[in-house]
């Protein structure tokens, strides 16, 4: 809690008593345990769910071929229908807080896969693609998602969904049933993003979100051309993550699209790949999205005014389309360098040690990069290791003694 910081000088200044200030400080406290309790106790719940769920079909298989059809049918649905038995008591009676929901409803959805799959091989139905399994599963799990409002069921159905993308390549209706089974979770993404912005399972959400994009993004472009552009496409990407990413207005620790994108831009600058232009596919769709991009910017910064200073990392990405249309290798350096010093500074600005080993980081990594493809003495390759190395120690020296300063 932010007001924990403020005591001492609230309590100085006498606008509180001692008193009072002891028993905000115990308050605090004892919720700060209550929600990490809180929060181990749904973890390990769905953990434990998940376990036994595994542990009756492993015990179920063992001596499966030798029991009648009949037996074989209810011992099929046996573990939905407890799942669905425990969901509904406690959606009746006890209520969504009880970290019980979770291990609940993780154990009904890997039933309902479990029944699907046991089924099919108990009737001897027609022979079915792993895909087809999956979409059936996604959507006979999602009544129990909204239901239960399950953190566990929602990071089981991204999972599947990503699987079920990965399957899509080339086989253009599994992939849209992915993306239409993307779709549906959106809702219960967006309501976590509205009322619980902070929390760390909206984080995790954040991050299994962009993470089915890119790779939504790599199978479309994989299955319909070649990959020699996807690395541009990765770029393109970014910028909009960024810009996503400025309007989830969230610590850096909780915005896993902008992570994805500081992450992501450096990485394709390192790769070195030279798309061409010449395509007039490749063009016209960069021209696009670059208008796009730039819409966005002017609305961020000129019609919501969320902010008065423009970030430059906004440009980044514009810049290696730039430097790579162009195909000038000393221009594309630049530019990678420049991105890293601006860390350096915007870390030195803001005091932050970790913004400013983060653009230290990049900068050692084109140095080596480059230095490895060059025929440098190794005695000035091993002086300018040397240097970067010091740079770390300095940068971060004189960080905590201007933190020490400002204290």
């Amino acid at each position: 809690m932010k007001i924990l910081k403020e005591l001492d000088e609230l309590t100085a200044a006498e606008v509180i008593s001692l008193e009072v200030a002891e028993r905000i400080r115990l308050y605090a406290q004892q919720r700060t345990q209550s929600n990490s309790s809180h929060r181990l106790l749904t973890v390990f719940g769905a953990l434990g769910a998940i376990l036994i769920a595994l542990g009756i079909i492993v015990l179920l298989a063992h001596n499966w071929d030798e029991l009648p059809r009949w037996i074989k049918t209810f011992i099929s649905f046996l573990p939905l229908l407890i799942g669905q038995a425990a969901c509904g008591y406690l959606l009746f009676y006890k209520g969504l807080t009880s970290w019980w929901r979770e291990a609940a409803a993780a154990f009904t959805s890997l039933a309902i896969g479990a029944a699907i799959a046991m089924v099919h091989q108990v009737y001897n139905l027609p022979e079915s693609s792993f895909a087809s399994f999956l979409s059936l599963w996604l959507l006979l799990a999602l009544p129990t998602l909204y239901l239960m409002r399950s953190r566990a069921t929602a990071i089981l159905y991204y999972i599947g969904i990503g699987a079920l993308c990965i399957l899509g390549y080339r086989e253009w209706t599994t992939y849209y049933t992915s993306l239409a089974t993307f779709a549906l979770i959106l809702p219960f993404y967006i309501w976590h993003i509205r009322y619980k912005a902070n929390s760390a399972i909206t984080s995790f959400l954040h991050w299994l979100t962009a993470i089915f994009i890119g790779i939504a993004l790599f199978v479309l472009y994989t299955s319909i051309r070649n990959d020699d552009d996807v690395i541009l496409w990765f770029v393109l990407l970014s910028a909009i993550y960024l810009m996503i990413g400025k309007y989830l207005q969230t610590s850096i620790y909780y915005n896993a699209y902008k992570i994805a994108a500081l992450l992501c831009i450096p990485i394709c600058f390192f790769i070195e790949d030279f798309p061409s232009f010449s395509n007039n596919y490749t063009l016209y769709t960069t021209i696009a999205i670059v208008f796009i991009y730039f819409l966005l910017i002017t609305k961020y910064y000129y019609i919501d005014k969320k902010e008065k200073i423009i970030d430059l990392v906004l440009f980044f990405p514009m810049l290696y389309i730039f430097s790579v249309y162009l195909a000038r290798l000393y221009l594309y350096d630049l530019v990678i360098l420049a991105f890293g010093a601006y860390y350096v500074w915007k870390g030195f600005k803001s005091e932050r040690s970790l913004v400013v080993n983060y653009g230290l980081t990049v900068i050692s990594i084109e140095v080596a990069i480059r230095f490895f493809d060059s025929y440098f003495p190794f005695v000035l390759k091993g002086i300018v290791f040397i240097l970067l190395g010091v740079s770390f120690f300095v940068a971060n020296y004189f960080i905590l003694k201007q933190k020490k300063k400002n204290a």
